[in-house]
C-alpha cells in the first residue's frame, strides 16, 4: 500500500518557468525519496487497527504491521523480524499534548529498568519532528533486526539506527498491560475489527505541503547571501576636460549624473536581492508549524532525561493509588456490564486533586461513576518531585472494569 497514491506532480513544463520546473524536479526527488524510504517494509502484513478517542472525538488511527500475524502480545514484542507503528492523525495535537500521551502511557507500560536504559532514545524520538501533529500526518515507528528502530514522519526519516529495544517501549504503550481500552489492544492484535478505522487507515493522507515540511527539517541549512555588493563598478575613467570650454563641462556633469544613477540603481538591486535570499534562507531554516504559541515549543525543548526519568517514576503511582481505590458496582457486575473509562486527571504540585473529568466513557453508566469515585477517593496524591517543571500533572488514565 502507497500512503502517497494520491500526491500529483505537474510534469507540464514546456510553457512554465524555470521556477516551476526546478519546484517540479524537487517534486519528483520528493515522491523517488517517499517510494524508497517506504519500500523497504512494504511487504509487512497489517495485523490490526483501532481509532484512538478522546474527549468524544476521533483523534488518531493506529496501525500495527508484522511479518508474521498474531494475536498473541508477548509473541509480536518477541518477533526479531520487520514491524512498523502506523499513527494516522485525525485532529491536531500540540507538542505538549503529543508528548504527554505518549509519555503516561511509556511510564505505566514499562518498568524503570527497561525505560531508563532508553529513556534518551525516546526523548529524542518525541521531539524529532519540528511541528506538532496535524489532520493527515503520518508518523511511523519502525523496528528492523539488523538495522533497530527509526522514525519517519510524513516519509522523512528523522531518527535511524536506534537501539531495537526502543521499538518495544514504544509497542508496549499499545499492546502492553494498560493499553487505551481493551478494544484499542484487541484490534491492534486482529481480535475484532474496526471497519472505521480500516477506512480511515486508506483515507487519511499527508497534505503535499506537509511531506514538503518534513523533508525540509532535514536538508541541509542553505547559504545565506552577504548583504554586502560583492562586485564594485569600474573605477571612473578621469576625462580630461579643459575648464574654459563650458559645454564639455556640463556634458562631464551629466556624465557623473548618470554614472551615479547607475551605481545607486546597481547598489538597491543588489540590497533587495540579497534581503530576499536571506528572507527566503530563514524561512526554510525555521519553518512554520502551526504551533498554539512557543512557549510549548520551548517546553518541548526543555524536556530533559531527569524530568522523563521523574515521570516515569511518578507516573505509576499515581495509577496504583488510584487502581487500589476502585470498586465494581454490584448491580453493573449482575448486569454482566464491562467496559473501559479513560478518565483525565489533574493534580497540583502539592498532591491536591485539580480535576477529574471522563475524557472516555464506557456504555454503562454505573462504571463511568465508579471510575470518576475511585479518582475521588484516591486523591490526595503525593508530591511532584522537583525534576517535574510543570505547575500540574496530567494524566489520561484508562479503568477498565472486566468480569472474571
Amino acid at each position: 500500500m502507497n500512503i502517497y497514491s494520491h500526491a500529483q506532480l505537474n510534469r507540464s513544463t514546456g510553457a512554465v518557468g524555470l521556477r516551476q520546473l526546478f519546484g517540479t524536479i524537487a517534486g519528483l526527488m520528493l515522491s523517488l525519496l517517499v517510494i524508497f524510504s517506504s519500500g523497504a517494509q512494504a511487504e509487512l502484513k497489517l495485523n490490526g487497527s483501532a481509532i484512538y478517542q478522546d474527549l468524544g472525538k476521533q483523534q488518531f488511527v493506529a496501525a500495527l504491521f508484522v511479518d508474521d500475524l498474531s494475536n498473541n502480545a508477548n509473541s509480536i514484542q518477541l518477533q526479531q523480524s520487520p514491524k512498523r507503528m502506523e499513527v494516522r492523525i485525525i485532529n491536531d495535537y500540540s507538542k505538549r499534548r503529543w508528548l504527554n500521551l505518549w509519555m503516561q502511557s511509556i511510564s505505566i507500560n514499562n518498568d524503570r529498568e527497561s525505560f531508563s536504559g532508553s529513556a534518551q532514545e525516546v526523548i529524542d524520538i518525541m521531539r524529532a519532528p519540528k511541528s506538532a501533529p496535524k489532520r493527515g500526518d503520518v508518523i511511523e515507528y519502525l523496528f528492523d533486526p539488523e538495522l533497530g528502530t527509526s522514525v519517519r514522519f510524513n516519509g522523512t526519516e528523522l531518527i535511524a539506527n536506534y537501539p531495537p529495544e526502543v521499538f518495544n517501549i514504544l509497542l508496549r504503550t499499545w499492546i502492553g498491560p494498560i493499553p487505551p481500552s481493551t478494544a484499542f489492544k484487541a484490534q491492534l492484535l486482529g481480535d475484532s475489527i474496526d471497519m472505521d478505522a480500516d477506512e480511515l487507515l486508506n483515507d487519511i493522507q499527508p497534505q503535499s505541503s506537509r511531506i514538503a515540511l518534513a523533508a525540509s527539517w532535514m536538508a541541509p541549512a542553505p547559504e545565506v547571501a552577504s548583504s554586502q555588493p560583492e562586485a564594485e563598478l569600474a573605477p571612473e575613467l578621469a576625462l580630461e576636460v579643459p575648464k574654459e570650454n563650458p559645454e564639455a563641462e556640463a556634458e562631464m556633469a551629466a556624465a557623473e549624473t548618470t554614472e551615479t544613477d547607475a551605481a545607486n540603481q546597481l547598489e538597491t538591486e543588489k540590497t533587495d536581492l540579497a534581503s530576499s535570499v536571506q528572507a527566503t534562507a530563514q524561512a526554510k531554516a525555521e519553518p512554520l508549524t502551526d504551533s498554539p504559541g512557543a512557549e510549548q515549543e520551548e517546553e518541548i525543548a526543555d524536556f530533559n532525561l531527569s524530568e522523563a526519568l521523574a515521570q516515569r517514576d511518578y507516573t505509576p503511582l499515581v495509577v496504583a493509588q488510584i487502581y487500589k481505590a476502585i470498586r465494581y458496582p454490584n448491580r453493573a457486575a449482575d448486569k454482566n456490564q464491562q467496559g473501559t473509562v479513560r478518565i483525565g486527571v489533574t493534580i497540583n504540585r502539592s498532591g491536591k486533586l485539580v480535576s477529574a473529568i471522563t475524557t472516555q466513557e464506557s456504555k454503562y453508566r454505573l462504571l463511568n461513576q465508579a471510575a470518576l469515585k475511585a479518582v475521588k477517593k484516591a486523591a490526595p496524591f503525593p508530591e511532584l518531585p522537583e525534576e517535574m517543571k510543570a505547575d500540574s500533572f496530567e494524566v489520561n488514565l484508562p479503568i477498565t472494569f472486566r468480569l472474571q
